[in-house]
């Protein structure tokens, strides 16, 4: 295992690669990243212990460390199992991530490895630095928050003790939401809670630290829990998740106002809310809901139509229109198509091969990261040569560039306007019918809704 004595050092190729990396990330990957809560993050010099929700695999630790925007350099822990070997160990080592191992990662020997990690944790932190640590300990499968493990404490507790209690460390909570983890162009939402401290737990650490830990667990869990989006019905957690994304999207759409991301989540957190209160107040009419919205979700995917277009009004004549402007905007999607094609089906490719699709996300990031600088450079130098002018290469190549998003958008779109017109042929037939009426009945339910 390399060293990571000298992992808490400023590191001045960061420094360089910062600007590119937060470019790549929040204007590039996502299409809005949106920061809510920044004035919470404490003024430099303090230490800081980062503590967020996990369900995004590496993207959810980059985004954070996006969120630093005065110089700081936070250093991550991760698994140990990730350091599989010194080459990939390295790239985590110039990313400023370190190992924790666990019972499960490896014997006796690695998980005394962690005292080394504790300790460069608490000299980092000593300094004013910046630790991120995921206290569930692994990335979750869908929008909740996992038990915290003893992790993040036992990091805590031994900084504090390592300077006599006098650290004054501060945790501060973020929540991380998407609207979708695995795509290109989705949405992010950062949301940093305010700071707390844990002294009240110091003199029960002193006598019975494991009863602190779990004390301290207890408290920033609530904490975090209160922040996210957090569906504590697993039995019935797809027809959650499903009414979570169309009663929002019916409210947004009713409401005729601009949401922003953070809009959209508290939209989100109001529905689970409410279908937790019918749960509680009125289990049948929960019963029939969860039935309703089940039998909705299978009748559209066996009829192989999206949720935004039940009760949507279409006509013939704007489907033609549309139909009209797809035809109008294919030279652009053309042109994004011949110079990007190559490195997104790379991609694409690449990702199909992932048994843990959590990390769908993440890799696609990362090979867009390190192949479209190469692929814009050889695109640059191919065009200066072919067109006899730096100047003229150089503007094909950001054009190149800019049409990456029409590109992606045109599939997207094309693929709607195919279902549009399949489900305005079928709208009269028996199933749709049905579709409308279930919609009808489970929209009902809900508050505000007509």
């Amino acid at each position: 295992m390399i060293n990571f004595r000298n992992i808490g050092e400023h590191s001045y190729a960061w420094d360089i690669i910062m600007p590119y990396y937060r470019f790549a990330l929040a204007d590039a990957f996502f299409k809005e990243c949106l920061i809510v809560g920044r004035e919470n993050i404490p003024p430099p010099g303090t230490p800081i212990f980062v503590i967020a929700n996990h369900q995004n695999s590496v993207n959810d630790a980059l985004l954070i460390v996006s969120m630093f925007k005065d110089y700081r350099q936070p250093v991550s822990l991760a698994r140990g199992d990730f350091f599989i070997n010194n080459t990939v160990a390295r790239i985590f080592r110039f990313w400023r991530v370190m190992p924790t191992f666990r019972k499960k990662d490896g014997g006796k020997s690695d998980i005394l490895k962690n005292l080394e990690t504790f300790d460069i944790a608490s000299k980092i932190l000593k300094k004013g630095g910046v630790i991120i640590m995921f206290p569930e300990a692994m990335h979750q499968q869908g929008r909740y928050l996992g038990t915290f493990k003893k992790g993040v404490p036992r990091i805590c507790f031994s900084a504090e003790e390592a300077y006599n209690f006098e650290l004054n460390l501060q945790i501060l909570p973020v929540n991380l939401h998407y609207s979708n983890i695995h795509l290109f162009r989705e949405k992010v939402l950062i949301d940093i809670g305010k700071p707390f401290g844990f002294n009240e737990f110091f003199d029960l650490y002193k006598n019975n630290p494991n009863d602190a830990y779990l004390q301290f667990n207890e408290k920033s869990r609530e904490i975090l829990k209160s922040m996210v989006l957090h569906i504590e019905d697993k039995e019935h957690y797809d027809e959650y998740d499903f009414l979570r994304e169309i009663i929002k999207n019916y409210r947004i759409n009713k409401n005729y106002r601009k949401y922003n991301y953070y809009d959209e989540f508290v939209e989100e957190k109001k529905v689970v809310a409410e279908i937790d209160t019918l749960k509680e107040d009125e289990p049948e009419k929960f019963s029939s809901l969860m039935l309703k919205t089940k039998n909705y979700s299978e009748l559209l995917k066996k009829m192989n139509f999206k949720d935004f277009l039940v009760n949507k009004k279409l006509t013939g004549f704007r489907l033609i229109t549309k139909t009209l402007l797809m035809v109008f905007y294919f030279p652009f999607f053309l042109f994004g198509f011949i110079n990007n094609a190559i490195p997104c089906g790379i991609a694409n490719l690449l990702t199909r091969k992932i048994p843990d699709k959590v990390f769908i996300g993440t890799l696609r990031f990362i090979l867009g990261f390190m192949l479209f600088p190469f692929w814009y450079l050889a695109i640059c130098i191919a065009a200066s040569f072919l067109l006899h002018s730096f100047i003229v290469g150089f503007a094909y190549t950001l054009l190149s560039f800019i049409f990456l998003f029409p590109f992606y958008r045109y599939r997207v779109n094309i693929l709607k306007l195919w279902h549009a017109w399949r489900y305005y042929f079928q709208r009269k037939t028996e199933h749709v019918l049905q579709l409308k009426d279930l919609k009808n009945n489970i929209l009902s339910y809900f508050i505000y809704c007509d």
